[in-house]
């Protein structure tokens, strides 16, 4: 089985497993800033123990982002300031974490996000 990060680098055609660990990194700790909490400790038990860790540190409210902004905060910690190339990596680590997360946990945790940001998970 490959690991998250292999899944997220051929998603997303980056040309290493540290720049896919990078990108995942960054766009999961800015989707833990998005949904409660409680969210993302469902959503994560199917990750990586490594990820999990990182994400359960994060506690306090969501945070209301819009597409643009959550795309920057992912940018920002990427080795990329291209929205669009952004987005590309952001919706192949979401469409990773959707097959490596419990059932139904990435729909709730969707339901929890704006429109514009939910539809990254497409």
């Amino acid at each position: 089985m490959r690991t998250f990060a292999e899944q997220v680098q051929q998603a997303a055609s980056l040309s290493s497993v540290d720049e896919a660990s990078r990108v995942a990194r960054a766009t999961l700790t800015t989707l833990a800033e998005a949904v409660s909490a409680g969210q993302v400790d469902e959503l994560t038990r199917g990750l990586p123990p490594e990820l999990q860790r990182e994400l359960s540190q994060r506690s306090g409210q969501a945070r209301s982002l819009d597409k643009t902004e959550f795309l920057d905060r992912v940018s920002g910690e990427i080795a990329t300031t291209d929205l669009e190339t952004a987005e590309h990596q952001t919706r192949a680590v979401l469409t990773t974490l959707r097959a490596w997360a419990p059932e139904g946990e990435t729909d709730d945790t969707v339901a929890q996000l704006p429109r514009s940001i939910a539809e990254l998970f497409r």
